[in-house]
Order: structure tokens, then sequence, then C-alpha cells
């Protein structure tokens, strides 16, 4: 059985591919030259935007939560319960189901990375929330469990997650696994991730984003700007994965072809939910400038034009323009930051020390 302890077998990465190289797992974590450049400055530029919920101060959203109508204060704690849960899923994941079966160390460290801030950034940062503003905070933890809406989109996307962790723990274990199957299994928890990253988390937001609208829970804005930023750029990189296995893998082309309405099916699901949320979210009233029949136009814009970059292509008609328009100046520069920053702003945060000191200018200690 390949060790990933041994290091005494010489690697190469430069000839791998992302996933079960047949050279075995990564072992010596080598970065000083990496076969996939715009993964290391993928992870490079999200070292790089690191920060903590406290930073942020939400007296004045407690003092907001208790003036808000029972309608406010309902759809903002079932958001905030919603995006407790999803991210609980996330922040787990990538490293329990993606690093046993990565290959090269760039992607290693990312999917490290990706793991790190939806856990002790995100998911910190709404408990963070929801302890500020709330007297008894354990009170609402306690109806996740019982929010039918949540459970069966925590299903949805954990199927895919557990189909894969199951495949890895055999194969650890020495039991045959085919690899064909571990490709597929490999594929469509890619797409769950895609479908999470840069549907359910940016929908989610712009219920937050309407409150700030609205000039309340503005605390709360920001935090979320800030987790907003994050899912920016974990939808990028999930876009990249997804295009460029398929480009340089042969097995995962195979498995795309013959997948292909399996993953359809699959963002369907995903766009369904999130209308049966908007409608359960809304139930008891609405927000203004946000509703059910708003949140589901921007579920739809939303996902064509996030799976237009991984060549998927809805078979409905969605909105031209974002039925939000104020959605956008709460991400920053728009849906394509990241993309700007990853190839542009980056030299910051890569070669960012200088030998051009002059020693002689030093105070004396």
């Amino acid at each position: 059985m390949l060790n990933q302890y041994d290091l005494s077998k010489a690697t190469n990465y430069l000839d791998r591919q992302m996933f079960l190289d047949p050279a075995g797992p990564v072992t010596i974590q080598r970065f000083e030259e990496v076969r996939y450049p715009r993964i290391q400055k993928f992870e490079a530029l999200a070292r790089g935007f690191f920060w903590t919920p406290e930073e942020i101060t939400l007296t004045q959203d407690k003092a907001d939560h208790k003036k808000a109508s029972e309608t406010v204060k309902f759809v903002f704690t079932e958001n905030l319960l919603r995006q407790t849960s999803l991210d609980s899923l996330q922040g787990r994941a990538p490293n329990q189901v993606f690093t046993p079966v990565v290959s090269i160390p760039e992607l290693e460290a990312l999917v490290s990375n990706w793991s790190f801030f939806e856990t002790n950034i995100h998911s910190n940062s709404y408990s963070h929330i929801i302890r500020q503003i709330y007297n008894m905070p354990k009170e609402q933890f306690n109806t996740i469990n019982e929010n039918k809406h949540i459970i069966e989109m925590a299903s949805s996307i954990g199927k895919y997650y557990n189909d894969l962790h199951v495949l890895n723990c055999k194969k650890e274990l020495g039991i045959e696994v085919s690899e064909y199957e571990h490709v597929k299994a490999i594929w469509l928890a890619l797409n769950a991730s895609l479908g999470l990253e840069a549907i359910r988390f940016l929908v989610s937001f712009s219920t937050s984003f309407a409150m700030v609208e609205n000039k309340i829970y503005m605390g709360n804005g920001n935090i979320i700007s800030l987790i907003a930023q994050d899912e920016l750029l974990h939808t990028e990189w999930t876009q990249y994965l997804i295009n460029q296995v398929v480009k340089d893998d042969s097995r995962f082309a195979q498995v795309k072809r013959e997948c292909e309405s399996e993953v359809y099916s699959m963002y369907q699901d995903v766009i369904r939910e999130e209308k049966n949320w908007a409608d359960h979210i809304f139930s008891r009233g609405v927000v203004v400038g946000l509703n059910a029949e708003i949140s589901k136009k921007f579920v739809d814009y939303t996902a064509t034009n996030c799976l237009r970059e991984v060549g998927v292509k809805l078979l409905h008609n969605a909105e031209k323009t974002n039925p939000l328009p104020w959605y956008n100046k709460h991400m920053g520069k728009g849906s394509k930051q990241t993309a700007l920053q990853e190839q542009e702003s980056t030299n910051y945060l890569l070669n960012a020390t200088t030998n051009d000191i002059n020693y002689n200018e030093l105070p004396d200690l």
C-alpha cells in the first residue's frame, strides 16, 4: 500500500495527475516548482485574505435584533442557521474527502486552506454572530436538526462527499476499489462543492445583504462581505479544478461524458432546493427589497452564470441582468473580483521579501 509518510522514494510532481496518480499520494511537500502555478497562486491569495470575526463589533446588531419585526427575526435567524449548517459540511469535506486522493503538493495545500477557512473562520463567524445577538445561542443551534429544509440540502451535498469518503477508506484498508468508480466519485464531489460554493452560499448572502440595504444588522453584513470574498475565490478555484482536470486527465474526461445527465440533475436539485428554501424563509413575510419570487430569480441568475463557467447550460431561461442590483456592491468589485486579484495582485504575497536593506541604517538595539 502506498504510504504518504514514507519519504524514501523520489518524487517528480511535475509529471503527476491532480488526483489518484499511480505514483501515489503527496509525501514531501515541496513547492520550489509546481505543475499548476495557478493552484499555488489561488492558495497564496487565500492566505492573504486571513481575518477573524472578532475584529467586527456586533453591539448594534443586537440592538437591531431586539427592535426587529418577528418576520425579520425569522428571516435573519433561519438564514444564519442554514449558513452554519452548510459551512459545517464544507469545513470538513475538503480535507476529509479530497486530501486522500490528491497527488500534488500545491493542491494538497489548497485543500488544507479550503477547510481551514470554512471551519476556523466561516463557521466560527456564524457562531460569533449568534453568540453576540442571542441571549441563549444554544437554543438557536438546537433547532437545526428539526429543520427539514436544511436537512434535505445537507443530505444532497453530503451524499456525494460520503460516497467518496467510503471509497477512500476502503482503499486505505487495502480493499480493492474500481479506479473508474473512484474517479467518478471525485468528479461528483467536485461538482457538489461547486453547487455549494457558487450557488447555495452566494444565494444565502443575498439575504444578509438585504438586511444591510435596510440599515440593520450592519456588523453581520460586514462579516458576510468578508466571507463572500473567500467564497468567490473558492468558487473560482473549484471551477478551475473542474475545467482543468478534464483537460489533463483522460479518466476524468471519460467520466464527465458518461455522467453528464447525473451532474445536470445534481445542479437541478440544488436549484429546486434553493427555491424551496426561498418559499420557506419568506413564508412569514418579506424583507424590503427581497421576497420569495425575487430570490428565486436570483437563484436562476446565479446558477446560470456559475455553471456556464464549467460548460453546463441550463435548459430554462434566466434573468439577463441581476434581479438584485445592489448585490454586487456588497461583493467588492463584482463577480470577477477574485479573478482580477488572482491575475494582478498576488505578487504582494509571493516573493514579498527583499534583500535591498542597508544594515548601516538600522537602529541599535
